[in-house]
């Protein structure tokens, strides 16, 4: 998907809409850039290549273990830093 800056944020602002044919019985996953640029106390970003590993080689059984899988990487990333952004994730699972 074609990432964008939120909706509404901004007046004016041109937005790329894209469609999803069917997720019937696959999880959709969306998250914040403070997932994929979390940092440690190196100010190295978590990454989008650690995501899509976690996300590609791990089985979950819920949506919520996706997001609880997450949450807690991205802690065992930051190592004790302060977070550097705002971290939201939602995870839908249609069957």
């Amino acid at each position: 998907m074609l990432p964008n800056f939120p909706i509404g944020v901004m007046p004016g602002l041109q937005f790329q809409g894209e469609e999803i044919d069917n997720i019937k019985g696959r999880p959709l996953f969306i998250y914040t850039d403070g997932l994929n640029e979390a940092e440690n106390r190196e100010y190295v970003q978590f990454g989008d290549s650690h995501l899509l590993d976690i996300l590609r080689n791990t089985h979950f059984e819920t949506a919520r273990q996706v997001v609880e899988t997450l949450a807690a990487e991205v802690e065992r990333h930051r190592d004790c830093a302060d977070p550097n952004d705002d971290l939201t994730m939602m995870c839908l699972r249609v069957n």
